[in-house]
């Protein structure tokens, strides 16, 4: 991308994103867009930890997060009993997090809401423009990183 944007089409695309973010549910801090009883951070962090456990380091990079945010997002996790960490068996001095069996059942249970509330939001979408919408979301995404 060449330049800066106009002001009208900066304003434009602000107010746009600001009013998705709140439509969406974003803002709201104890519970997800999907209506699950969890901060944003923790449903993203138990469907990240779903597959096996890692590093805390790696949960934080995949998260696009501090390491001291990550680790306070690691403690509420094992404070809430849904994971904890042990070391790791190839490298003793590596701490490894992972879902105890509470924490898979949460993260099944964002998943699922994850799945019907996208699936309910696209569904609105015109067929015809959901290939843009996909390529705009994935736009968005590449254009935010290391911002």
């Amino acid at each position: 991308m060449s330049g800066r944007p106009d002001d009208a089409s900066a304003e434009a695309f602000s107010d746009a994103f600001v009013r998705f973010v709140r439509t969406f549910g974003l803002l709201d801090a104890d519970r997800t867009p999907c209506g699950a009883p969890l901060s944003t951070a923790e449903a993203h962090a138990v469907t990240v930890l779903r597959p096996g456990r890692m590093s805390q380091r790696a949960l934080g990079e995949r998260l696009n997060l501090t390491k001291s945010t990550t680790s306070r997002l690691v403690d509420q996790l094992i404070t809430r009993g849904w994971a904890d960490r042990a070391a790791d068996p190839a490298d003793g001095r590596v701490q490894l997090v992972g879902l105890t069996e509470q924490g898979h059942r949460v993260a099944a249970d964002v998943a699922r809401r994850r799945a019907d509330r996208l699936s309910t939001l696209l569904d609105r979408v015109p067929k015809a423009q959901r290939p843009a919408v996909i390529r705009a979301l994935r736009l968005l995404e590449e254009a935010s990183r290391d911002l």
